[in-house]
């Protein structure tokens, strides 16, 4: 996927051309919500070591599809005081968001427009993260903040008092949003999603095709290796690469946990990471500023140190 500022500079500039007065921080927040559920699994991961790897991915999987991202858009639209027109422009910015993802390359990658009906991955494949379109995009996202930060930070919270009726309808759709993955995981796994079928049936894999998104390749003494998101790693028939780095990859299993790389591209994973962490930080400082501006939240002050 492009990084959040990516998203924020393209998506946020389309808002703007088509409704001048949009809340930009309703538009920032409906570009930052699909990648919600892969912030949780890279946190799941890192303190939860023992966890199932594959439940957590096909459960990110199905979680960061349009439908089940739409429940999280209505839980946060019922709590505003015009819940239609803030679901509209969060479900338009997630679908941005995934129609984006879709035009860049992503082996064993892709997103789900069309799910539960279908769980075939789409991906157009037009470019790639290490790329001018995306130095392009994520420059607009650092414009279109600057240019927006102001209105954002001073434009009126969106938040209305909390009826019980309201509370009650965006309680529901935030449990559909954290219980339908668990019903829908067979589907992505069916459909051999970012090949976790693949990686599951471990006897079953020599022969077998396999795309990996990201994944790091590692030299070590013994040979070198490829670390999978279960925590596996295979080796590699060949040296591909003279150092350590993070790669997309296309090969065939030999056998269970050795890979013949057919082919590979290197990443820079410093911009992409960069641009994501910003974004995330200028979109919480602008709904925070919001917040001190409208009394919310109270501006940090300076303590006085008492006089002698």
């Amino acid at each position: 996927m492009p990084n959040t500022l990516a998203h924020i500079g393209v998506q946020g500039l389309l808002n703007r051309a088509v409704k001048p007065g949009i809340d930009p921080k309703l538009v920032c927040l409906g570009c930052l919500l699909p990648d919600i559920p892969w912030i949780f699994q890279r946190v799941l991961m890192e303190f939860l070591p023992g966890s199932d790897p594959y439940t957590i991915r096909l459960y990110c999987i199905a979680q960061a599809s349009f439908f089940v991202t739409l429940m999280l858009c209505g839980a946060l639209a019922f709590l505003t005081h015009t819940p239609r027109a803030v679901f509209l422009i969060l479900g338009v910015n997630v679908l941005l968001h995934l129609v984006l993802d879709g035009l860049q390359t992503k082996w064993a990658n892709g997103v789900h427009l069309f799910a539960p009906l279908s769980w075939d991955l789409w991906n157009v494949g037009l470019f790639w993260p290490e790329s001018l379109p995306t130095y392009i995009m994520t420059g607009g996202g650092l414009l279109y903040i600057g240019w927006q930060w102001r209105k954002g930070i001073s434009q009126p919270l969106p938040i209305s008092p909390l009826s019980p009726f309201k509370v009650a309808i965006s309680a529901s759709l935030l449990i559909l949003y954290f219980a339908l993955p668990f019903v829908l995981l067979e589907g992505p796994r069916n459909a051999n999603n970012h090949f976790v079928r693949t990686l599951e049936e471990t006897e079953a894999r020599p022969g077998r095709p396999l795309e990996l998104d990201r994944p790091s390749y590692v030299k070590t003494p013994s040979g070198d290796m490829i670390g999978l998101f279960n925590g596996e790693q295979i080796s590699t028939t060949q040296e591909i690469l003279d150092h350590s780095a993070t790669v997309s990859i296309r090969g065939r299993f030999v056998t269970p946990t050795q890979l013949d790389v057919l082919e590979f591209h290197e990443h820079s994973t410093w911009f992409r990471d960069t641009g994501s962490y910003l974004g995330i930080l200028l979109l919480l400082g602008m709904w925070l500023g919001a917040f001190m501006k409208q009394g919310i939240l109270p501006y940090p002050h300076k303590s006085e140190n008492p006089s002698n």
